[in-house]
């Protein structure tokens, strides 16, 4: 079974929101679209908080420091279009000001076709809602 491993971001503002970017998934069954935490695959020779960081930086624009250790780790089954795979995930929670300036402008083109949205929601908006992922994170918020 084909392991991929992902960093991933639980960014929360001073609200208590968190902040979470909608996707389509074209290379899993069903193209899925859902509400998910920004971040990405682990590169070769690289630790996760450099992964982490660099796709923060790729998908939202910003830079962060990340000096917690991760706050909880999860591995999903995916169906994927050539094959199912486990997404090996670990989270770390950011803190930002909601009035953050964020930019697609690093993303690349595929990222940019799929983005569907990026919203900052609040636990009891979440709740009322099937379409996001990890559901883990309402712990966290």
């Amino acid at each position: 079974m084909r392991i991929r491993k992902c960093a991933r971001a639980v960014i929360i503002n001073e609200r208590n929101e968190i902040l979470l970017q909608k996707f389509e998934f074209r290379d899993v069954a069903g193209n899925k679209v859902l509400w998910v935490t920004p971040g990405g695959g682990i590169e070769e020779n690289e630790t996760p908080v450099e992964a982490l960081k660099r796709e923060l930086y790729e998908e939202l624009g910003i830079v962060v420091d990340v000096l917690d250790e991760p706050i909880f780790q999860l591995d999903v089954w995916i169906e994927g279009k050539h094959g199912s795979f486990i997404s090996r995930e670990i989270y770390y929670q950011i803190t930002i000001q909601s009035d953050t300036a964020l930019s697609t402008e690093q993303m690349t083109r595929n990222e940019k076709d799929t983005l569907k949205g990026l919203k900052w929601w609040s636990k009891d908006e979440l709740q009322k809602i099937d379409d996001f992922a990890p559901r883990e994170i309402l712990n966290y918020i």
